[in-house]
């Protein structure tokens, strides 16, 4: 916990002063013992806690410092390491994607695609970088029988992720028949799931809550307008909470 604690920005008299204080609740001269905090330090020690929603302090006097739900303040804790974390995250993805493109080079975090080629290419990402799960949207554009020969290999791609235990959830349009390899899928694993719902929203799969897949289609399926796949996590949050709103909208059927 240390550790962790430092890396929210924490020093070693604030850390003592917290797990002492989770512990037991504490006046000021109590603290200075049991957290080994100089008496001159202690205040503010625990002035800085309080100010940062860690602890909190009774008005009576002497003053109590204590925690009313240690949990609720390693909620807060946690979301500001994962805020930093992917702040650092994309720094980093975005110093490497400008280099990248610099020199003329492929980047994995951000990836264009403007042919049929790429397309097969890209999509397969979806499933062969995925580790946990991957959300599709499928959109009442979507033409099943056309591109037989890359539709299977991706059906394939899904059915061999969900074998390797990926949860795979699918919302595709109302009335449109599954293509043979996945209705068995979802009729035997219960790791790929479809849900139906009409819609005219962009096709896009979510990957592990971090990678996008957009897949730009039109009613004519010789419309191919491209694939973008990025990996960003805000903007896979976002879509993931759309993706939701649609899921609990969606009818449970296969």
């Amino acid at each position: 916990m240390k550790d962790a604690l430092r890396q929210f920005g924490l020093s070693t008299y604030e850390i003592r002063a917290f797990e002492a204080i989770i512990q037991r609740k504490s006046t000021l001269k109590e603290l200075a013992t049991r957290a080994s905090i100089p008496p001159g330090k202690v205040y503010s020690v625990s002035k800085q806690l309080i100010s940062r929603g860690i602890i909190e302090q009774t008005t009576t006097r002497p003053k109590v410092l204590y925690v009313t739900n240690v949990s609720a303040v390693m909620q807060r804790i946690i979301a500001d390491l994962e805020h930093k974390q992917q702040q650092t995250v994309s720094v980093l993805q975005t110093l490497a994607t400008r280099h990248d493109a610099e020199q003329g080079h492929a980047t994995p975090f951000f990836e264009l695609g403007t042919t049929i080629q790429d397309n097969n290419r890209i999509q397969l990402r979806s499933f062969l970088e995925a580790e946990k799960e991957v959300l599709q949207i499928i959109n009442v554009h979507h033409k099943p029988r056309t591109n037989r020969g890359s539709k299977i290999q991706w059906e394939k791609a899904i059915a061999q992720k969900v074998a390797e235990g990926v949860q795979i959830k699918a919302i595709y349009p109302v009335g449109l028949a599954l293509p043979p390899l996945l209705a068995q899928l979802a009729a035997t694993n219960n790791r790929f799931t479809v849900r139906r719902l009409n819609l005219d929203y962009t096709r896009c799969d979510i990957i592990d809550g971090k990678k996008v897949l957009l897949k730009l289609v039109h009613e004519d399926p010789l419309a191919f307008g491209g694939v973008v796949f990025i990996e960003n996590r805000a903007f896979a949050q976002n879509l993931k909470k759309v993706f939701d709103k649609f899921w609990d909208e969606a009818q449970e059927i296969r």
